[in-house]
């Protein structure tokens, strides 16, 4: 069978019509699988050199928050995205896990939040198997538990006064005091905080149906639009036109190539469909030396949020006693 390719220019999709919206930054997804591994630093290294925006990490074998690390002093301005579970997890390690990938890369880190439903995993972790419901609702608490430890170090807390032998104002600090259905947290952070202070949070779209709505719709920093890596230009530049031109919905913040081909030129393909989207303008330039994750993502500044109840020198018996 052959297959005639109109080689024809599209015409521009109309994304004029969200206004406001900065345009997603593309994004590639790479598996950890470890035998990967030994390249994925000159992999990342060489699509960060593409213009490409953000790499977004799936668990293939290695932890993709500990391989986000390990590529973080290694490239300089690309994006570092772990997909990882909020469910079967410790959130408060979750948390800390998360700000150091933040300030290990400089403000380039964001969490691509998943919930993980094989039935397995609820097992190895000496828990029951949880519903779809429940599941939803532990997703949901664990990002609300996450951003109040995000937030419990002011900018400023870390003082290092040498004289008086005083590293953090502890006025500075707060408790995070969560309560969910199944866990509670109260913190500060072990970890000052971090560059961006609120990690960007996104939802793939493979995701969605299982983080829940709550998650996907309400709680978190936007979407992620998955598009197959073996998509020609002409495809890619429909499929994002169409998703973007859309007025309603979390907002696109990545386009995410998933599937990628790394037998195949890799480093070609991506580049072909980056020239090819950004020629129709539907994805954000390459990213600029120094820029955090939260200004590629159009997201505003997370400045600290002060709650006078929470103060983590008004020391307290439980959550519950008063500040």
């Amino acid at each position: 069978m052959s297959t005639t390719i109109n080689h024809r220019p599209s015409p521009r999709p109309d994304t004029a019509a969200v206004p406001g919206r900065a345009r997603p930054l593309l994004a590639v997804d790479l598996v950890t699988e470890p035998a990967l591994l030994s390249g994925l630093a000159g992999l990342a290294r060489g699509l960060e050199d593409a213009g490409i925006g953000a790499l977004t990490l799936s668990d293939g074998g290695l932890h993709p928050i500990h391989v986000a690390a390990h590529l973080a002093p290694l490239t300089r301005d690309i994006a570092l995205l772990p997909r990882t579970d909020a469910v079967h997890v410790e959130p408060f390690h979750l948390a800390t896990q998360l700000m150091s990938l933040d300030h290990v890369s400089h403000g380039r880190a964001g969490w691509l939040l998943r919930a993980e439903t094989d039935p397995a995993v609820p097992a190895s972790v000496g828990r029951p198997a949880l519903d779809a419901a429940a599941t939803a609702r532990e997703a949901a608490d664990v990002l609300e538990a996450s951003r109040l430890v995000w937030d419990s170090w002011a900018e400023d807390a870390v003082v290092r006064d040498l004289e008086r032998g005083v590293y953090v104002d502890a006025s500075r600090l707060q408790y995070a005091d969560f309560e969910g259905a199944t866990f509670s947290l109260r913190g500060p952070a072990i970890t000052p905080r971090s560059p961006q202070g609120l990690l960007p949070v996104l939802v793939a779209d493979a995701d969605r149906e299982a983080v829940g709505e709550r998650v996907a719709s309400e709680l978190a920093d936007g979407r992620v639009l998955d598009l197959s890596a073996a998509a020609g230009s002409e495809s890619a530049i429909e499929a994002v036109g169409a998703v973007l031109a859309e007025d309603s919905g979390p907002v696109v913040r990545l386009v995410r190539l998933v599937g990628l081909d790394l037998a195949a030129d890799p480093l070609g393909i991506v580049s072909a469909l980056a020239a090819a989207l950004r020629e129709h303008a539907l994805i954000a330039p390459a990213p600029r030396a120094g820029q955090s994750l939260r200004a590629q993502l159009g997201l505003p500044r997370a400045p600290f949020r002060a709650d006078p109840a929470r103060r983590s020198d008004r020391a307290r018996l439980s959550s519950k006693d008063p500040a």
